[in-house]
């Protein structure tokens, strides 16, 4: 995993918060995840925080707070519910999002096999469609299947 580009507390979290969302920084703060890309914290009991740990991954937390309320008319999505901006302390945009209780799909069965495969065939179904113009790229993952080379 590479290294985060900032140093990361929940005391920063915190600071975040008390300077730019002020009604939310008394609600318990506590890291649930720290990934390749973002530190993922649980904010209370609805919230969770995503904050980028490197610059590439700045860039597409910007896209997501665009285009994230976009998508979730016809996918269900998370939206961002509120947006923090870069300061003295955080160099990059941030978000605020809901907390979605479940579990991981891969450590568990579905309750309901026929019911999953209808969720998920639904889902990728509305995903599969042509995006907007205005789309961005995104320059860091992924390539069309012709500049892959061949599958074998």
């Amino acid at each position: 995993m590479p290294d985060a580009e900032v140093l990361f507390s929940v005391e920063l979290v915190r600071s975040l918060l008390g300077e730019q969302h002020p009604d939310l920084a008394d609600l318990p703060v506590e890291v649930l995840a720290n990934g390749w890309d973002n530190l993922v914290c649980r904010l209370g009991e609805e919230f969770l925080v995503r904050l980028p740990r490197r610059a590439m991954a700045a860039e597409l937390v910007v896209h997501e707070q665009r285009w994230l309320p976009e998508l979730s008319g016809r996918l269900p999505v998370p939206v961002p519910v509120r947006i923090g901006q870069p300061t003295a302390q955080y160099p990059w945009s941030w978000s605020v999002v809901p907390f979605l209780p479940g579990r991981i799909a891969a450590r568990s069965e579905p309750d309901d096999p026929w019911s999953a495969a209808t969720a998920l065939g639904r889902f990728l179904d509305a995903l599969h469609a042509p995006a907007s113009p205005e789309a961005p790229v995104n320059t860091f993952r992924g390539i069309p299947p012709r500049q892959g080379g061949s599958c074998r």
